[in-house]
C-alpha cells in the first residue's frame, strides 16, 4: 500500500496509530490535544454464526474474515433479508448497535485487512492483507466492502466455494433484498463502495444510514466531546472565524483524538480560535482545530474546507503558507477522489432502483458534527434527492418506530418520502435521546432497515405509512 495513501482518520486502525506514535514516554503539554482513553466498542447486541472467509484482493491470499448471522426464522414467509453492518470506526465480527437477525433479517460484519478477532474459545481469526485507512483507500476497505456486498448478494463465493445460502439453515437467504447499514462514517465508505465496486453487487436493494458525516471527517469548528468551542453560537450556527490565528508552536490535533499521544517530533504548527487574543495557543482558553493527518512523506495535515478557506482569505499565514498544511487545490484534489457527498449521483446512476432512508438524532454521536441545522442529515437527504434517487427519505416511520420501541414514537411529525430538508424543518424531525424518551440506537435503526426491507419486499413505496407493513 503506499504511504502516500496513508492517512489517519478516524476509520483508521487505531492499533497503528499507537505504534506510529509509541516512539518514547507520552509527554504532554498544555498545548497539546487532551488525552482520553479508547472507550469500549458500541456494540449493543451480538452476531452468532459461523465465520468464514471472503476472497478480496484486499485481503491477499487469506481473504475478509466475515461473520454470517442468521436469525431463528425469516422475516418473511419467502426468506430473511440481508442487513451488511459497515462499522467505519470499529470494523467487526462481533455485533453492532443493532442485530437484524433479532427480526429476520441476516446479519453480516466483516474485518477490514489486518483486522483480528479472538473467539471465546482463545482461537485467533483475521482478515488478511496490511492494517489500512478505511476511510479513503480504494485498495482498503472501501474494496473490501464491495467483495462482503457481492457475497451478501449472491455474486461471489466464500474461499471454500459456498454461496452465503450456504449458511443460512432454515430460511432462504434473500439475496434479491440486501442492503448496506452505514453506521457513522461508514455511511461515507458506503456511497464510495458503490461507486468504486457497484459491478460487484448490482442487485443491492438499500441503503441505511446512521447519522453519516457525509460533509466530510473532520468537523468544521463546531465543537466535540472533546473540546467544546466556546466561539460556536449553535443558535445561529456561526463560528467567530475573527480569531482565527496561527501557532507555529501548536502540535497539531488529530482526529480521532483516541490513544493520540503526541511526542517531542509529533507535527507542529496549527489553525485555531483565539479566546484571549495574545496571539498564542493556550488549551484553556483558546480553540483548536482538529486534522486529518497524512503521514506521507510528504507529512501533510487536512483541516476541512470551511478552515481552510479562511485561512486563505484573512491571510492567516502571511505570504508563505506552511508546506505542512493542506491548501484548497490539495483538498479538492482528495475531495474529488473521497467526497462521498459529491459521489452520490454516480451512485444513483449505479444504482437507479436504490431506496434510501437516512436517520439522525438531536443529538449527533459525535458533537459538534450535527450543530444547530443539522447540516450532514440536510446535505445527503437533498443530495440523493437532487440525483434523483428512486426512494429517499429522512427518518423511518413513526409505525416502524412505534413497533421497535414497544411504544408510540415520541415524534407525531411525519416526514414523507421524497421531500427535502431544511434547517428549519428538521427540527421537528430528529429523534430525542433515549434518556428522553426516544429510541436506542438499535431500535432506531431496526426501524430504519424494517421499512426499507419491507418496503422492497412489498414494493410499496407511497410517501407515508399508515402502518407497518410487516406485524
Amino acid at each position: 500500500m503506499s504511504s502516500q495513501r496513508t492517512s489517519l482518520i478516524w476509520a483508521i486502525g487505531l492499533g497503528l496509530v499507537a505504534a506510529l506514535i509509541s516512539r518514547g514516554a507520552a509527554q504532554t503539554g498544555q498545548q497539546d490535544p487532551p488525552e482520553v482513553n479508547r472507550p469500549p466498542a458500541a456494540i449493543g447486541c451480538s452476531f452468532t454464526g459461523p465465520l468464514v472467509h471472503v476472497p478480496s484482493k484486499s485481503a491477499g491470499a487469506e481473504g475478509l474474515l466475515v461473520r454470517i448471522s442468521p436469525p431463528a426464522r425469516g422475516r418473511y414467509p419467502e426468506g430473511a433479508p440481508i442487513a451488511v453492518h459497515m462499522n467505519a470506526n470499529r470494523p467487526n465480527v462481533t455485533g453492532s448497535r443493532a442485530c437484524l437477525s433479532e427480526r429476520g433479517f441476516v446479519d453480516i460484519g466483516f474485518l477490514c485487512p489486518g483486522g483480528e478477532y479472538r473467539d471465546t474459545a482463545g482461537a485467533q481469526w483475521q482478515s488478511g492483507g496490511e492494517v489500512v485507512n478505511q476511510a479513503s483507500d480504494p485498495a482498503g476497505c472501501v474494496e473490501s466492502l464491495g467483495d462482503v456486498l457481492s457475497f451478501a448478494t449472491g455474486n461471489l463465493r466464500s474461499a471454500e466455494g459456498k454461496l452465503i445460502q450456504d449458511y443460512v439453515p432454515g430460511a432462504r437467504a434473500m439475496t434479491d433484498n440486501a442492503g448496506i447499514i452505514g453506521w457513522s462514517f461508514g455511511g461515507n465508505l458506503s456511497v464510495l463502495a458503490m461507486v468504486r465496486y457497484g459491478d460487484r453487487f448490482p442487485n443491492l436493494k438499500w441503503y441505511a444510514s446512521w447519522e453519516t458525516p457525509i460533509l466530510g471527517p473532520v468537523d468544521d469548528g463546531r465543537g466535540s466531546r472533546y473540546e467544546p468551542n466556546p466561539f460556536y453560537n449553535p443558535q445561529t450556527d456561526e463560528i467567530d472565524f475573527s480569531r482565527l490565528r496561527y501557532s507555529r508552536e501548536m502540535p497539531v490535533w488529530v482526529w480521532p483524538p483516541i490513544e493520540l499521544r503526541p511526542q517531542p517530533d509529533w507535527p507542529r504548527g496549527g489553525l485555531f480560535l483565539d479566546g484571549d487574543g495574545n496571539g498564542r495557543f493556550s488549551r484553556d482558553v483558546d480553540f483548536a482545530f482538529w486534522v486529518d493527518l497524512q503521514l506521507g512523506p510528504p507529512l501533510k495535515v487536512f483541516y476541512s474546507p470551511m478552515v481552510t478557506r479562511r485561512a486563505q482569505e484573512q491571510k492567516i499565514f502571511g505570504n508563505i503558507w506552511p508546506a505542512h498544511i493542506a491548501t484548497t487545490e490539495e483538498l479538492e484534489a482528495r475531495a474529488r477522489r473521497n467526497d462521498a457527498l459529491r459521489q452520490i449521483p454516480e451512485a444513483v446512476r449505479r444504482f437507479p432502483r436504490l431506496a434510501v432512508l437516512i436517520f439522525e438524532s438531536q443529538e449527533h454521536h459525535i458533537a459538534g458534527f450535527g450543530g444547530a441545522r443539522h447540516v450532514n442529515a440536510v446535505a445527503q437527504v437533498n443530495g440523493w434527492l437532487a440525483a434523483r434517487a428512486r426512494w429517499v427519505r429522512f427518518s423511518p416511520d413513526i409505525h416502524y418506530l412505534a413497533q421497535a420501541m414497544g411504544k408510540p414514537s415520541a415524534r407525531t411529525v411525519q416526514h414523507p418520502a421524497m421531500k427535502a430538508l431544511d434547517d428549519k424543518s428538521i427540527a421537528d424531525l430528529l429523534e430525542p435521546e433515549t434518556e428522553r424518551g426516544g429510541p436506542t440506537d438499535g431500535q432506531a435503526m431496526s426501524a430504519v432497515v424494517s421499512e426499507l426491507a419491507d418496503r422492497t419486499q412489498s414494493n410499496v413505496w407511497v410517501p407515508t405509512l399508515s402502518r407497518a407493513l410487516v406485524q
